[in-house]
């Protein structure tokens, strides 16, 4: 907070933070703070005038300084590999440095993009973290997904020996010349 210009903190002052806020919380506290002194709603006096300008003035500062706030989930083995990372931000792609063994609730800033802050959220999408889980739960799930990837591993295998052994049956099995006779009634047809 030391590194911010006096006029910054005041700004953040007229609406009651601290100035290590994010924009979207000066705007919801500006929403909820220009309804107090707005003409509609209360009546017109120098002070009330006086307070709407100053809040209107620290909102437009903050509009152009205040940071900005983007969650970012990753998956734990992302997490634990860190590495750099393109990411979209409203309409544009940025990237942004995630450092090796992040923690859930470290704040990154983008690469060149000072005015945005990302927060990391690590979440694996297979568990559902809410849940507690005990030993043999935890052991069940991990037999559910070892039966999950040998059935899928099998499959595989069997999907591609039955393109070898097609391969095989049309073209090693059978001998030149009995290649050379098929080829030759293809042409002939």
């Amino acid at each position: 907070m030391n590194d911010k210009p006096e006029a910054l903190l005041a700004a953040y002052r007229v609406f009651g933070l601290t100035g290590d806020e994010d924009f979207s919380e000066v705007r919801a506290r500006f929403r909820a703070l220009v309804k107090t002194v707005h003409p509609d709603v209360t009546p017109s006096t120098p002070q009330t005038i006086a307070k709407l300008q100053r809040m209107l003035k620290a909102y437009e500062v903050l509009r152009i300084h205040a940071p900005r706030r983007h969650d970012l989930e990753i998956t734990p083995e992302q997490a634990r590999k860190g590495g750099i990372r393109t990411i979209k931000i409203e309409d544009r792609e940025t990237m942004v440095r995630v450092p090796v063994a992040v923690k859930t609730g470290t704040v990154v800033i983008p690469i060149g993009d000072p005015l945005w802050r990302v927060h990391i959220h690590v979440r694996d999408v297979m568990v559902n973290p809410d849940l507690s889980v005990g030993e043999a739960e935890s052991q069940a799930r991990a037999a559910r997904a070892n039966a999950f990837a040998e059935s899928a591993a099998r499959e595989e295998a069997e999907d591609t020996a039955g393109v070898l052994r097609a391969f095989y049956e049309k073209f090693v099995r059978a001998s030149p010349a009995a290649r050379l006779a098929r080829w030759a009634r293809k042409g002939a047809a």
